[in-house]
């Protein structure tokens, strides 16, 4: 299989010790990686079949009106987030205690959540000038205290690597709430569909946690030291990494209407997708096969460098592919009522990319337990950004202001790669060793498919047109940087060997001789 090669590439040379223990290691990460990206995809595949639904039932302003709330709502999530889920999985010698205390936080946390989301919704509606957002966050009140009570054993479906059961569970609630949420579109045709989905999802996910699971938790706090210390640097940097990723849209919520908060929030929902799907499941998956190479440096310094080979191809192919072809993927994916989306997609593309190679690198400082680097390299980029983003948007318009968003994204992505040589057995000059051809290839796309854009007649043929163009510019030039390089190891040869592989299978056998 492709999975197969793939893996191993990724792990050749890997372990020192028996070739079961690494045949073993094999199987948790070609298990993780590919149920984990499986499970992001079909949740993404279910979410755009869901958006294109209601971005042709619903209207910009429907959709604006969620988004200011859910700016708030995420705020506050972050302010009140524990991290109870991740302090377990890396935690090895975790006891029914540990879990206990876990679930008794997790309920805690849903509490004040919600009174937070309470105490905000007037604050909100003064600050936006939307009294709609208030009765959004009342119901987002709810769903926060219904989702503390989901049972903490699902957790163990990541700890112990069983990410078969994690695909089911995660697949399970989409479902549920993409029929909810096209019931109540149908039904209601306003903003209150979006919301109330929200609401019977996270009733779905806590029922269905405790038919999936048969562990039982009880009320604890013995074990709440242990877990807050684990955390309290990842709630630092995720509250600093939120900010970040959502500065723009509280700026641009603040200084316009719903209607041009629709058109950002959509744009950045669709224009971070490409990379967010690969990065975010891989982080899934990657974050407990990590903490087992810890002990082995040069194991790890290797993995590292092939895993981020792989993820900067695949994102820099994706995002700055989506942003060559926006003018197609629009009114195709959402119709013409939201063709002014389209130069914000543009820009809001390629902050994707350098969102998703920061977020891997991410992930690395929290394996080895260098929260506080990333604490740093987030609050540090929102110094830059937040001033940045608030001149754009006072002195030009909602375009400057993705614009900005993608710059300052990029300035910082050297700044993170610095700060994982500080953390991780890897050096600054292998890191750009593994971006610097996917990203001179992936402008050499968009350059050409900004300069000779086919107009096919129809936008369906158009969009596949460009794709192909595009994926051609692409391949051809990653693949010629790295012959006139040398043809080092990297994600070119892995590329090349599994083209070599497949093509073999393909190619038909000759008749013996007579």
């Amino acid at each position: 299989m492709v999975a197969g090669g793939f893996w191993d590439w990724i792990l050749r040379d890997g372990m020192t010790e028996s070739e079961d223990k690494e045949k073993q290691t094999r199987g948790e990460f070609v298990s993780g990686a590919v149920w984990m990206v499986a499970m992001r995809w079909a949740m993404r595949l279910i979410g755009l079949v869901s958006t294109v639904i209601l971005a042709r039932l619903l209207t910009p302003d429907d959709f604006g009106v969620v988004a200011l709330a859910l700016i708030v709502n995420g705020f506050l999530e972050v302010v009140s987030w524990t991290g109870v889920d991740l302090a377990l999985i890396r935690n090895r010698n975790a006891t029914r205690e540990h879990y206990d205390t876990a679930w008794t936080i997790q309920i805690i946390q849903g509490g004040i959540y919600a009174a937070l989301l309470v105490a905000a919704a007037p604050l909100a509606v003064a600050y936006f000038d939307e009294p709609r957002t208030a009765i959004v966050l009342h119901l987002l009140a709810v769903r926060a205290v219904i989702e503390g009570f989901q049972n903490i054993g699902v957790v163990a479906f990541r700890r112990d690597l069983n990410f078969a059961t994690e695909f089911r569970f995660g697949l399970y609630k989409k479902l549920l709430s993409f029929s909810a949420v096209v019931i109540l579109a149908f039904t209601l045709r306003n903003y209150l569909a979006l919301v109330l989905g929200m609401v019977a999802a996270a009733l779905a996910g806590v029922i269905i946690s405790y038919l999936m699971h048969d562990y039982r938790p009880r009320f604890c706090v013995k074990r709440m030291r242990d877990i807050w210390g684990f955390s309290q640097w990842m709630l630092i940097s995720k509250l600093g990494r939120f900010c970040n990723e959502k500065t723009d849209q509280f700026i641009v919520g603040g200084i316009t209407g719903t209607q041009s908060m629709g058109l950002y929030h959509m744009s950045a929902e669709l224009g971070t997708m490409p990379t967010a799907e690969v990065v975010m499941p891989l982080r899934r998956s990657l974050f407990p096969n990590f903490s087992t190479m810890l002990d082995q440096p040069d194991v790890f310094g290797r993995t590292i460098l092939k895993v981020l080979g792989i993820i900067a191809v695949v994102a820099f192919a994706a995002g700055f592919g989506l942003s060559g072809v926006a003018v197609d993927f629009v009114p195709l994916v959402l119709g013409d009522k939201w063709l002014a989306a389209i130069p914000l997609m543009e820009w809001l593309t390629l902050f994707g990319v350098a969102a998703g190679l920061s977020s891997s690198m991410e992930l690395l400082l929290l394996v080895t337990n260098k929260g506080h680097l990333s604490a740093l390299e987030a609050w540090g980029q929102l110094l830059v950004l937040a001033p940045a983003l608030w001149y754009a948007a006072h002195h030009a318009g909602i375009v400057d202001v993705a614009m900005t968003r993608a710059g300052v994204a990029w300035l910082f992505v050297p700044v993170m790669m610095f700060l994982l040589t500080r953390a991780a057995p890897v050096g600054f000059f292998q890191l750009i060793g593994v971006f610097w051809r996917p990203a001179f290839a992936a402008l050499t796309m968009l350059t050409m498919l900004r300069t000779w854009h086919i107009d096919a007649g129809f936008v369906v043929l158009s969009l596949l047109a460009n794709v192909l163009f595009g994926a051609a510019v692409f391949i051809a030039t990653l693949l010629l940087l790295w012959r006139l390089a040398g043809r080092p190891e990297g994600a070119e040869s892995m590329l090349v060997g599994m083209i070599g592989k497949l093509t073999a299978r393909l190619r038909p056998r000759s008749s013996p001789a007579a």
